[in-house]
Order: C-alpha cells, then sequence, then structure tokens
C-alpha cells in the first residue's frame, strides 16, 4: 500500500468534518459525573497545540459513543474548575468512575483507543471466562488482552494477577479462565490483536514475571515517538527507524502498511511514527526537510550516525511513495554498506542534484 494514495484518501475523509468541541458547561460536567454516572472528561486549552491535535479525534470518539460518556471542559473559560481537578497540561483526560475515584487516562490520544478504554474501564478488574467459548470471545475483545489459567495451588499466583490486573486495568482487558481438564500447571496469555502477536508465561517464579509480560505486550512492533518517551527508544541499543507525518490516520496506514518489515527487524530496528505537527522540530537533525512530509529516516543512536531515506527513489515516475519493499531494501543496502551515513549538510527534500554525498551509491 503506498503511503502517497493514502494522503489522498485522509484528504477525502476529513473534507466533509465540519464538527468541533462542544464543550460543557460546569452544571452540566458535575450532573454528569455526579451519582454513579462514569465520564472520561477532556480538559482542553484550545489555544494548545496537543488540544488541538485531540480535537478530531475525540469529536469522532464521541460521534460513535452512544452511551455519552464522553465530554469536554474548555479551560480557557473555566479555569477555576480545572484548577479544581489539578489540571495542569493541557488536554488532560480524567475517568470519573460513579464511586468517587479519577484515574489519569494515559493511552493513545487516538478515538479507536479511546473508545477502547471506555469499554475495559466499565467491566470488571478481572472477568470470569466460564468455559472456553467465552475465553475465546474475551482474548479478541481488545486490543490488548490477559487470560491467566491458574491451577487451585498456586493461590499465590491469583493474588499476583489480581494486583496486575488493578495496576494495568486501564490498559488491558484481563480474564480468568478455568485450568482444561489433565492440566495442572498455571499459565498467563498476553494477546497484543493490534499487532498480531501472543506473548505466554508459565514459568512465575521470577517476582516480575507477570508485570514483564505485560510490559512486552504492550509494546508496539511501530511505536508513537514523543518527547516522553525518546529516552526509552534513544537507550535500547537498537537504530530507529522515523516516520514523520503531520496526519494521524497517514501515519496509523504506515504503521499498518509497515507491520510485516518492523516483524522482520524488531530484534535490531525500533520504528516509530512521529507526529510531525507537534514534533517537526526533529526532522532537521535526522537529515530532513521540515515541513517535507511524509519523509523516513534511520538512525543509529550508539555511533551517532543518520541515514535519511532519498526522496526520487525507485523504479518509476511515482517513486517518492514510501512503500514497505521500498523502505525493506532501503534497511537492506545500509546494512550491506551501499549507503553513506548524512554528512550533516544537505536534506533530503527532493532537489535536483539528491541527497548529495550521503547517498551518491544509491
Amino acid at each position: 500500500m503506498r503511503i502517497g494514495s493514502i494522503e489522498l484518501l485522509c484528504l477525502l475523509a476529513g473534507a466533509g468534518l465540519s464538527a468541533a468541541w462542544n464543550h460543557a458547561s460546569e452544571d452540566e460536567f458535575r450532573r454528569a459525573i455526579a451519582g454513579h454516572n462514569h465520564a472520561l472528561v477532556a480538559f482542553i486549552e484550545p489555544s494548545t497545540a496537543a488540544s488541538q491535535a485531540l480535537e478530531p479525534e475525540w469529536i469522532s470518539a464521541t460521534e460513535s459513543e452512544k452511551k455519552k460518556s464522553l465530554l469536554s471542559v474548555d479551560c480557557a473559560s473555566a479555569s477555576s474548575l480545572c484548577k479544581e481537578f489539578d489540571v495542569i497540561s493541557y488536554p488532560a483526560l480524567r475517568f470519573f468512575d460513579g464511586h468517587g475515584k479519577m484515574t489519569s487516562y494515559r493511552g493513545p490520544r487516538r478515538a479507536s483507543s479511546i473508545l477502547a478504554y471506555l469499554k475495559r474501564a466499565v467491566r470488571p478488574t478481572i472477568t470470569p471466562l466460564p468455559s472456553d467459548k467465552k475465553a475465546a470471545a474475551f482474548q479478541s475483545s481488545d486490543d490488548h488482552a490477559v487470560i491467566a489459567r491458574i491451577s487451585p495451588r498456586d493461590s499465590h499466583v491469583r493474588v499476583l494477577y489480581e494486583t496486575l490486573a488493578s495496576q494495568y486495568r486501564d490498559r488491558l482487558s484481563f480474564g480468568l479462565a478455568k485450568t482444561k481438564t489433565g492440566e495442572e500447571a498455571t499459565t498467563v496469555a498476553c494477546y497484543n490483536n493490534r499487532d498480531g502477536q501472543q506473548f505466554t508465561v508459565s514459568d512465575l517464579t521470577p517476582i516480575n514475571a507477570l508485570s514483564e509480560l505485560v510490559e512486552r505486550c504492550l509494546t508496539p512492533v511501530i511505536g508513537e515517538f514523543t518527547r516522553a518517551n525518546e529516552m526509552k527508544y534513544l537507550q535500547a541499543d537498537k537504530s530507529i527507524v522515523f516516520f514523520f507525518s503531520p496526519s494521524p490516520a497517514e501515519r496509523d496506514a504506515y504503521a499498518r502498511a509497515m507491520l510485516s518489515v518492523a516483524k522482520m527487524y524488531k530484534e535490531y530496528l525500533s520504528f516509530v511514527t512521529v507526529d510531525a505537527g507537534e514534533y517537526g522540530d526533529l526532522a532537521a537533525p535526522l537529515g530532513l526537510a521540515p515541513g517535507v512530509y511524509p519523509a523516513v529516516s534511520v538512525q543509529n543512536p550508539m555511533f551517532g550516525k543518520v541515514f535519511p531515506y532519498p526522496q526520487g527513489r525507485g523504479d518509476n515516475d511515482d517513486d517518492d511513495n514510501i512503500t514497505p519493499e521500498s523502505i525493506g531494501a532501503f534497511l537492506m543496502d545500509i546494512g550491506q554498506g551501499k549507503v553513506e551515513a548524512w554528512d550533516g549538510t544537505t536534506v533530503s527534500a527532493g532537489e535536483e542534484g539528491g541527497q548529495g554525498r550521503a547517498h551518491d551509491e544509491l
């Protein structure tokens, strides 16, 4: 799937979107969280870039949420209310469970992730799964689902599992199934349905076995690079393949299209997408022309080398497109020493003359 055609689809899809924030008044907000009602609230400040980026995703989620459990508050006009709930940065997403407890939402700020969070937020911390049919349905009911089959003799594991579920319930759905006939060992499996991966642990001797299982399961094959997680990627002893785009739909399409390539190289490379609207300043140090998107660059943090993906690479007139095949070939060329590291002077902007000394061998 070519990213060039995706951009057109994104523009067409967004052409009919005229909806905007529909903020709740203070009275509406207090009624929404009163009694036993649950609600996910976005406290926003309209002038901030992050709030503006959330707007189309929040509106999409709101239109899909039939129970109207989503609402927003404009902190520019309701500053005292936002201060009351300790909102110090924008947007701040908070879940009110209807019993007086407020929890910060820590997931991706995408409509699909927001809706998935609402579904798991109203589930039991651990869902009983009395039959194989229910276990199979539960396994695919969320982007990330954990199913434990705990032997009666492992009561301590049950306690650990309950603790884990309480800690991670905002990001995964947890289920408890019966051990199968003839099985005595305890097993815990985590399903990353978004990336089509499964992780299982049966040796629960290490005290952190369950938490490590969940963290591996939660780690996306293609993640989203932000200021908050950049050190995690830079210190992972892997080269990083960056994809820049200001369009959430385009970044999602790239992640889907590039999944097989990312899985092939996951032991050696970290694939990430970057919101070029919010983190466009990261493009120039990676040899990319700011504002020219979509764009790809490969960085080796260990040796300080950068390999911008050159526009104009390909065998036809439509060769500026970024495809799994072209990126896979580019990575292969880097591995075989056919691509020189960026010299720090030219930028990948598709200008006549190409990439200067950095890509003369391509």
